[in-house]
């Protein structure tokens, strides 16, 4: 193969590989809706609408609980709770799993990250007892989290109690959800003030920093540390490493 030859593949690549970003671009645009709002030539938004590492992010709208239905408190076996959740949703019971999110930079993205709040539980709302049953053999499905209720089902039992499913008040969960919704608001987490960083492009590559402030469409300031003085310098977030 020839120079040329060689030079012309290499350059049929590199388009290749830019026309491959320019579409999953356009499909992350797509996804949030904002097609047709300018881009940089970092990837980030141009305008105020444009959202960085600076910006905390909302929790999603609060989900209703039906008050029709019988709410109860599933426990999951180990590694298998998004199967339960799917073998729940199967057997046509509502499910609800509180959930913590966050912001992480990756490789130099913005990165949003939601995970489950209490390990190995989901709340799930069925019709009726024989409904409950139906849930509590799903797959996945540890226990139904119980309440120990004196027996009264016969006359002349010996006293004392058992344990039955224990029902949720649905006003009482509801309220919860709304408290998780409008508590998760989070920071972005992996660069924040105060970090220390190594810049990895440009001139100051090597070089150890701390950063200063996080700054729109993805910008960071930080002070590099030159002959032992800091120094403020403009980068972006894949302009730098955690340490």
């Amino acid at each position: 193969m020839t120079v040329q030859a060689k030079s012309q593949r290499a350059k049929g690549k590199r388009q290749r590989e830019r026309e491959r970003r320019q579409r999953r671009e356009l499909r992350r645009a797509e996804r949030r809706g904002t097609v047709g709002t300018p881009v940089s030539s970092s990837g980030a938004q141009a305008g105020p609408s444009a959202r960085s590492i600076a910006d905390p992010i909302y929790g999603v709208a609060s989900p209703v609980i039906d008050p029709a239905l019988c709410w109860y408190i599933a426990k999951t076996m180990p590694r298998m709770g998004d199967r339960a959740l799917k073998a729940l949703q199967d057997a046509e019971a509502v499910t609800y799993q509180p959930r913590s999110t966050e912001v992480v930079v990756r490789r130099g993205r913005r990165v949003i990250r939601r995970t489950p709040m209490l390990i190995r539980t989901v709340f799930i709302g069925v019709r009726d007892l024989a409904h409950l049953d139906v849930a509590r053999t799903s797959v996945g499905v540890a226990e139904i989290v119980s309440r120990p209720v004196e027996d009264t089902s016969k006359e002349g039992n010996i006293a004392g109690p058992v344990l039955k499913p224990a029902r949720l008040d649905a006003e009482g969960l509801q309220r919860f959800v709304d408290v998780i919704a409008r508590g998760e608001i989070v920071e972005p987490v992996g660069i924040k003030a105060g970090q220390s960083v190594m810049v990895t492009t440009g001139p100051f590559a090597t070089f150890p920093a701390v950063v200063e402030e996080l700054l729109p469409n993805d910008r960071l300031k930080v002070a590099v540390s030159l002959f032992g003085r800091p120094s403020p310098v403009e980068l972006g977030i894949a302009d730098v490493q955690v340490g």
